[in-house]
């Protein structure tokens, strides 16, 4: 049934407030309804299953006259066809929402918060929520999960891939966690990172530059100490040496996996969850079963912690990027520091690793059992069996101690104490 439109804009957009609420017909049905604000709300009034409904399409201007009456003339086609337009809208929202719920960000976050809460570490969680937010999210995350193929995610491994292959190679397994959980609740039917086993190729292991000899890891060691570059990049400059553990799980260590009056363990300790320990991608490594890998803390690392607590403890992370909001510092920052020092191409944040390893093994004649535990790679016993987390750990507290004092004597003197002062 035809309508004719008896309203126009001037009619519309002149309409003053009265004291009571008004109508303005417009036809079929459709009017304006003018509060007395003057605010001016599209309406239809109808009748459906023997009931008197009111639809609404808007608000003027935001809603004009063209696009209401578009929806008036739908809404018109609907009843004819025997089909409340409300009912019809109230359904189309709904549906909506679910297929929203149902994208590949929602269920991501659903997840992560849910492994927060069964006991995984915040500091983890975290992270891989800040990969996923900055690789997938933008590509994927609003996209029904259901609807995601294997090629989407490749294309998604291919640009990180080309930055950071080891990178690509974990996002590819936190997808797949999410895939998976959704698999589980019927909101997807398959995994497609199942399809993409290989595809990222991390690079063969390279050796990193490190400086073995006692005498120039001593020089290396005093002009460190007298490094005046930003504190936290001093601070983290400090501790490399000291603890044997990678670059990342040092760099993106949080205070809360700290206990530096030695409450929990009898001495100070460091104590990495097992989902951060091994992040470089060792393969070396098999961390099954461990809860967490312990670092204990000789006198130095507490030093060099304690003086840097108050400039960093608020944020959650230990080595608190100054650039970035809620992020450790980056990879290169220690790169930049050894460059600063006249040490490129000789020496590299893992190096610090490989420095520590072979002097203790070949100078100071550690045993190689708490060695290797200490570096945190798997170890066995003469049947093959594993030792876990706290096999001679009194041995290994006490090595640390000694491994400190050491380096200070190659260093020839004390180091100087990290104090909070701004670079010159």
């Amino acid at each position: 049934m035809a309508t004719l439109a008896k309203l126009t804009d001037t009619a519309i957009r002149t309409a003053k407030g009265r004291n009571k609420p008004y109508k303005m017909a417009d036809g079929g049905g459709l009017y304006i309804l003018v509060k007395p604000d003057g605010t001016r709300y599209w309406r239809y009034n109808y009748r459906h299953a023997d009931k008197d409904r009111t639809m609404a399409f808007g608000v003027y201007p935001e809603v004009t006259a063209k696009a209401a009456r578009e929806r008036h003339a739908a809404a018109r086609a609907q009843l004819a066809a025997g089909v409340d337009p409300m009912a019809e809208r109230k359904q189309e929202r709904h549906a909506t929402r679910a297929a929203a719920a149902d994208d590949f960000e929602g269920i991501a976050r659903e997840m992560w918060a849910k492994k927060l809460g069964s006991g995984k570490s915040v500091g983890y969680v975290e992270e891989v929520v800040a990969k996923l937010e900055k690789d997938v999210f933008p590509w994927i995350g609003r996209r029904a999960i259901a609807g995601i193929t294997a090629a989407d995610i490749l294309a998604i491994l291919e640009r990180v891939e080309a930055r950071a292959p080891e990178t690509a190679r974990r996002l590819r397994g936190f997808v797949g966690e999410v895939f998976r959980y959704a698999i589980a609740r019927n909101k997807a039917k398959g995994d497609p990172t199942q399809a993409l086993r290989g595809a990222v190729i991390t690079p063969k292991t390279q050796h990193f530059a490190a400086i073995t000899d006692p005498a120039a890891f001593g020089e290396l060691l005093r002009k460190m100490y007298a490094y005046r570059g930003e504190l936290v990049t001093r601070a983290l400059l400090r501790m490399s040496p000291l603890v044997f553990q990678r670059p990342s799980e040092l760099r993106e260590a949080r205070w809360d996996e700290f206990d530096l009056a030695g409450k929990n363990w009898g001495a100070p300790m460091w104590e990495i969850p097992a989902e951060r320990a091994g992040a470089e991608g060792d393969t070396k490594i098999t961390r099954t079963g461990w809860e967490s890998h312990l670092v204990p803390l000789s006198r130095e690392a507490v030093s060099i912690l304690e003086a840097l607590r108050p400039a960093t403890e608020h944020t959650g992370w230990v080595f608190k990027s100054n650039r970035k909001t809620d992020q450790p510092l980056s990879e290169g920052a220690i790169l930049a520091a050894l460059r600063r020092l006249g040490y490129a191409k000789k020496m590299t944040a893992h190096g610090f690793r490989a420095s520590a390893r072979t002097l203790a093994a070949e100078r100071m004649k550690a045993d190689e059992r708490v060695l290797e535990l200490q570096i945190s790679h798997k170890v066995v016993d003469a049947m093959g069996r594993a030792y876990n987390r706290t096999a001679f750990l009194d041995e290994r507290i006490a090595f640390m101690q000694q491994w400190a004092d050491y380096i200070e004597t190659l260093a020839r003197h004390p180091a100087s104490p990290l104090v909070l002062v701004k670079a010159a």
